[in-house]
């Protein structure tokens, strides 16, 4: 478990939701953890968990790409004009209108890494929330389309978003609004606050 700053929220609200969606993940990861002797048992944990982590990877994506579009005068740290021009230019509504934006304009840092890449695979992971697969992606079985892997993968994409937007792109001290964000798993990347 760690903590990382809420310093870049841009609606309290957005924030106030992420934080009750990390205290169910919380509930998750201590019966995920407590079920390590029955693997069967703790497999049924991974999609939930899954699909929260990539759901609270939309939130803040929207939240930051409504912040660049919206804050005029308060402006982005560390994200050049035409980025935000660009942005602001742009009606984009769902999950990977938002990615694209995130990979076009490298808003996190990973053009040579396969880091979007695995932001897209997630969302399309998190859409089987809908257990009838109308477009019928692989694999059927939905104990098969979530995996540990899955698991590990939406927690270091999530860290990272959380991680880059605090670091990179904080809102001045005077606009923190929002307690900070404690994830419920140990670290992947090195915290530099």
């Amino acid at each position: 478990m760690f903590t990382i700053p809420a310093n870049f929220i841009c609606k309290f609200k957005i924030g106030d939701n992420i934080i009750y969606n990390l205290r169910v993940l919380g509930v998750l990861y201590e019966q995920y953890n407590a079920l390590a002797t029955d693997p069967i048992k703790q497999r049924l944990l991974i999609k939930p968990i899954i699909i929260i982590n990539v759901s609270i990877a939309e939130a803040l994506l929207y939240d930051f790409l409504l912040r660049v579009k919206v804050n005029i005068y308060e402006g982005v740290l560390n994200l050049r004009q035409d980025v935000i021009d660009a942005i602001r230019g742009k009606k984009f509504d769902q999950f990977q209108h938002y990615i694209a934006q995130a990979r076009k304009h490298d808003l996190f840092d990973a053009s040579n890494t396969n880091f979007y890449a695995a932001m897209d695979s997630l969302r399309i992971k998190r859409n089987r929330i809908h257990i009838q697969n109308i477009y019928n992606y692989e694999p059927e079985n939905e104990y098969k389309a979530f995996t540990e892997k899955d698991k590990i993968t939406s927690e270091k994409v999530l860290e990272k978003i959380l991680l880059t937007l605090s670091v990179k792109h904080l809102r001045p001290e005077h606009l923190h609004s929002v307690n900070d964000f404690i994830l419920p798993w140990d670290c992947h990347f090195n915290l530099v606050h």
